[in-house]
C-alpha cells in the first residue's frame, strides 16, 4: 500500500507542473475569444492552485491501474469517479460552471462522453497492438516447428 501512495505522489508531482500551463493556455484562449479582458489576482491564484491540484490528482490517479487486486472495471469506475469529482470541484471553485441543474447535466454528459471516448481509443489501440504481437508470436512458433 505504501508503494502505491508513494507512486501516486510521484506521478501527481510530475503532472501538477502542467496545471498552470494548461491554465495559461485556457486564459489566453478566453482572452482571444473576447470572453475575458482582465483577471484579478485572486482569480489567477485560485486558478493556479486549483489546476495544479487537479493535475496532481489526475496524474496520480493512474496508479489505480497498477493495483493488482482491483478488477479493471472497478479501477475504471474509481478513476472516472475521482476525476469527475476533481474536475467538477475545479470548475465550481473557479466559477467556470454556472449554478443549476442544466449546466451540471451538460458538464456531466460531456465528461462521461469524453471519458468513454478516451477509453474506446485505448481499447482499440490495445486490441490492435495485442493482435500484432500475437501474430508475430504465432509466426515465430511456426518457424520453430
Amino acid at each position: 500500500m505504501k508503494q502505491h501512495i508513494l507512486e501516486f505522489c510521484r506521478r501527481g508531482l510530475i503532472a501538477c507542473g502542467f496545471g498552470p500551463l494548461v491554465l495559461a493556455a485556457l486564459y489566453l484562449a478566453l482572452q482571444r475569444c473576447g470572453t475575458i479582458d482582465t483577471l484579478t489576482v485572486r482569480e489567477v491564484c485560485l486558478g493556479i492552485v486549483s489546476l495544479s491540484a487537479l493535475a496532481f490528482i489526475a496524474g496520480g490517479m493512474n496508479i489505480v491501474y497498477q493495483v493488482e487486486r482491483l478488477p479493471l472495471p472497478v479501477a475504471i469506475l474509481l478513476h472516472g469517479s475521482v476525476l469527475y469529482i476533481a474536475y467538477l470541484a475545479t470548475f465550481l471553485v473557479n466559477g467556470w460552471l454556472a449554478q443549476g441543474v442544466g449546466p451540471l447535466l451538460v458538464f456531466s454528459a460531456i465528461f462521461v462522453l469524453g471519458f468513454l471516448l478516451i477509453w474506446a481509443v485505448i481499447f482499440v489501440a490495445t486490441k490492435r497492438s495485442t493482435a500484432k504481437v500475437n501474430k508475430i508470436l504465432k509466426e515465430q512458433q511456426k518457424n520453430r516447428q
